[in-house]
């Protein structure tokens, strides 16, 4: 029997509770199926740069190097998480497995590929990003090109004088058509169901976060007008180049891409936007008004699942994202799950001031609300 807090994830959210268990004197122990610290940003393509500014994007206590520039690289910050970890000497194990976690005693009974050990509680840390979601079409068995989920894009070369169709068209969508246009003599097609919300990456000048920041200092209703006109902002007239534009009706729910870069390959000729296929057939694919269109390769940029569910028999309602629901009496956002004491969700919220600073305040909540359930025990 152990009386460790298991952290299940080795990724950012992970290592922000690491150091918030640290900083608690509370003994921990994180684990993780791969053998890389982030192996998620370790493996992501390599034109990938966060949405989201450094000013925010950091970990706990840490900065990022002003070498980073704004908005730092992928391959940036996976150096910057490994380093993080180093220089925390954090009880990190790699290579292990979570198969399953349930109930037991008032904590919770983890079976891994380490055994089967007990932790008064557990902080699932383990992201969406190792669970792609393919999205289902109509005739996929019939298709004999290749299928692949972004999550397994590495670069542009495999595709190089193939027919290619990417389909979804969020920040990942959007980077992997245009990488591929870029090295291809073939447009690549970004296939997308609901229409593209382009925003400046610099509104005004500045980063929406700067813009945040701002605002956060401001009296209420001046801050408030800042963030309205801030978000008010985005590319018009899109539909004109061939860019399908996201309706009115769906703006405030609709997530947003930022940068022109999509308008400039558009403008080239080196991505055309389509409306997503409704079925696929040997050699093409079909689109809504029934054209027919030949494609070697299709590319599913459309999302991911929670990995929880992976080791966790979870059976309860969840919210709009796919999470399951968590205990808010006690916090208006805490971090427990609604039913199972002891189980706590960090890594979960994505939107704001962005996922990185969104996982340092749920790890500090998770290991506020773990520690008086410590002492209650």
């Amino acid at each position: 029997m152990t009386e460790t807090v298991l952290v299940i994830g080795a990724g950012p959210a992970g290592l922000a509770s690491a150091y918030f268990l640290q900083q608690a004197g509370i003994p921990y122990q994180v684990v993780d199926c791969s053998e890389v610290i982030a192996s998620t940003w370790h493996n992501l393509y390599p034109s990938l740069k966060l949405n989201t500014t450094r000013f925010l994007s950091h970990l706990p206590g840490r900065k990022f190097p002003l070498t980073y520039g704004i908005f730092p690289t992928g391959k940036q910050y996976h150096r910057y998480l490994v380093q993080y970890a180093q220089d925390h000497h954090f009880n990190l194990q790699l290579g292990v497995e979570v198969q399953r976690i349930q109930p037991e005693n008032g904590g919770w009974r983890v079976e891994s590929t380490l055994g089967s050990t007990w932790h008064p509680a557990v902080i699932s840390a383990s992201g969406r990003f190792h669970r792609p979601y393919l999205a289902q079409i109509s005739g996929m068995d019939h298709f004999d090109g290749t299928i692949i989920h972004a999550n397994d894009y590495k670069g542009p070369t495999p595709f190089i004088g193939q027919r290619v169709m990417v389909i979804g068209n969020g920040p990942s969508g959007v980077d992997i058509s245009i990488e591929i246009g870029k090295h291809n003599a073939i447009p690549t097609l970004l296939a997308m169901r609901t229409g593209i919300l382009l925003r400046p990456r610099f509104p005004l000048g500045l980063p929406k976060h700067v813009w945040m920041l701002i605002a956060e200092r401001m009296p209420k209703p001046i801050g408030d007008r800042i963030d309205r006109m801030i978000e008010s902002i985005r590319f018009q007239n899109l539909d004109r180049i061939g860019i399908k534009s996201v309706p009115e009706a769906r703006l405030s729910s609709a997530a947003s891409t930022r940068g022109p870069e999509l308008i400039h390959a558009v403008k080239r000729g080196i991505v055309k936007c389509i409306d997503a296929p409704i079925r696929l057939e040997q050699h093409a694919a079909i689109l809504p008004d029934d054209q027919r269109i030949e494609v070697d390769t299709i590319i599913l940029a459309t999302g991911y699942r929670p990995v929880l569910y992976r080791y966790f028999g979870y059976q309860g309602p969840v919210d709009s994202y796919g999470w399951p629901l968590r205990d808010l009496e006690a916090h208006p956002n805490g971090r427990e799950v609604l039913g199972y004491p002891g189980l706590y969700l960090v890594g979960v919220f994505y939107q704001g001031k962005g996922a990185m600073y969104n996982f340092n305040i749920e790890a500090a909540i998770a290991v506020e609300q773990l520690q008086k359930r410590l002492v209650r025990a």
